[in-house]
């Protein structure tokens, strides 16, 4: 049977701690009363367990006890765990997470077993201290969006989105966040119908939407008059503004001068206005590309930029790749079967030692995803970037045909693509062209990769540079042609 933690902590919020813990219950008996009779084998069931350092009650924000059914030391293994919100401090900060250490690394090692981990609000901030926002895309709710990039900086960090699922590790945004995580979990464990059942008797609540009323979201009552506060307020300001907004505008809405805005956004993030007007529409416009199917022309003006072009070059600029390569590359990464490797060569500690083997090899090594739309690259090694003289953000989220250009002619392509349709193995010499236009001989090799039950997951392609010897093998065959036509 499938098992739920809910994680008790000291400080916590107890509407979300007993609000998972009611959710998942009553959605547990909505699922298992729409099973017809008799059709139960098989049926999706869980178990929902509450649980605290010691098994011991804990003291929610307000002082109330809470009682729990387990220790952490009695759960050996579960399938997800859940952190609830917890209570901010008197300055509207979420709680240092140094004083729950022990909690930290019980998360990290049920992540490493295979469990899925959820963050709900400001509980994010437990699975920053565990180490796993390390390299992932992540969310809070807003008011705590600075202080949590502040704490954990190389999370990657998104402002107004809702959730995201970044390689088993779930974080949500707002006070009702445990709603969202908790259905979550629920249609990634027990699927999509299991999902929409539960679905049916529950509300969630969203990050401010733009073009919205300011304070007209929820905004904690609290919150601190320094540098956090001035830069939310910044923001917030920015993601709500058109694309004629500019830093006169925003010293203007923030009721300060251009050059004290100047000069506490420096202090703040080290970044001039207008530096700090595109890395946030450049922000927007990355949660858009994530959960939108928008054309990049109209996302563009959704983030507050005056035309396509400049969104394209800010957008390069802050995000390194192409916005409709990083939609592939995003798009990828979110995949279960995304846990094999990292696209960013980091965070897991299985996925980095693979790519650090993979860039000590000789060979280029790239993984073509079948699941995406035209089988785009979503890893390349260092040594397929020397071959190719490609950069890795003009590789990833494109077929590897682009190394051909125009030379399609080729009896090697006519095999390579047959063996493909069929996911068999093959190997082929291709002549391919560097970024520089210089052609090369490229041995390739591509292989399919299935997962254990037999489903087509990725195409592992291995590189091997053979231009010197196809010129020495030609240079001999037109040394034995003159010879022969000699004698």
């Amino acid at each position: 049977m499938i098992k739920i933690v809910i994680v008790g902590l000291d400080g916590c919020l107890g509407s979300a701690f007993l609000g998972l813990s009611d959710l998942l219950t009553l959605a547990r008996r909505a699922i298992l009363a729409a099973i017809p009779p008799g059709d139960t084998v098989g049926a999706p069931d869980f178990q929902v367990v509450t649980a605290s350092a010691g098994g011991r009650p804990v003291r929610d924000g307000a002082g109330g006890a809470l009682d729990v059914k387990a220790s952490f030391d009695e759960i050996a293994l579960c399938d997800a765990v859940i952190v609830p919100s917890f209570a901010p401090e008197a300055d509207g900060r979420a709680p240092e997470m140094s004083a729950f250490a022990a909690a930290a690394a019980w998360l990290r090692r049920h992540h490493s077993r295979g469990a899925l981990i959820g963050g709900c609000g400001s509980g994010v901030f437990l699975l920053g201290e565990a180490g796993l926002l390390e390299g992932r895309r992540c969310t809070t709710s807003w008011w705590h969006h600075e202080d949590l990039k502040k704490r954990y900086p190389r999370a990657d960090t998104a402002w107004g989105a809702r959730l995201i699922d970044d390689r088993r590790v779930v974080t949500a945004a707002g006070p009702l966040s445990w709603i969202d995580v908790g259905l979550h979990v629920i249609r990634t464990l027990c699927g999509q119908e299991a999902g929409r059942i539960a679905a049916d008797f529950t509300l969630g609540e969203a990050a401010p939407a733009r073009g919205a009323a300011r304070g007209a979201a929820y905004t904690p009552n609290v919150l601190s008059g320094g540098a956090d506060a001035f830069l939310a307020d910044a923001e917030r300001i920015v993601r709500q503004s058109d694309a004629a907004f500019n830093a006169q505008d925003l010293a203007k809405a923030l009721s300060t001068s251009e050059r004290t805005l100047h000069r506490r956004l420096k202090q703040a993030c080290g970044e001039s206005p207008k530096t700090f007007i595109d890395r946030i529409r450049v922000e927007t416009a990355r949660t858009l590309l994530e959960t939108s199917a928008k054309p990049v022309k109209k996302l563009a003006a959704s983030a507050g930029f005056i035309d396509e072009a400049s969104f394209r070059r800010a957008f390069r600029r802050y995000a390194g790749m192409a916005p409709s390569a990083y939609r592939i590359w995003a798009k990828a990464r979110s995949q279960p079967k995304a846990q094999m490797f990292s696209v960013r060569k980091e965070s897991e500690i299985i996925p980095e030692i693979l790519t650090t083997i993979l860039d000590s090899c000789v060979n280029g090594v790239t993984l073509a995803d079948p699941d995406l739309d035209d089988a785009p690259i979503v890893y390349a090694n260092k040594r397929f970037e020397l071959i190719t003289g490609y950069d890795p953000e003009e590789i990833i989220g494109r077929n590897c045909r682009f190394l051909q250009a125009e030379d399609r002619d080729q009896e090697g392509l006519r095999r390579l693509r047959e063996a493909i349709r069929n996911r068999q193995p093959v190997d082929v010499i291709l002549r391919n062209y560097r970024k520089s236009g210089t052609l090369f001989y490229n041995k390739l090799n591509v292989t399919p990769l299935f997962d254990a039950q037999g489903k087509l997951i990725y195409f592992l392609g291995v590189q091997y540079d053979v231009t010197d010897q196809i010129r020495a093998e030609t240079e001999i065959g037109d040394l034995k042609a003159k010879l022969q036509a000699i004698a």
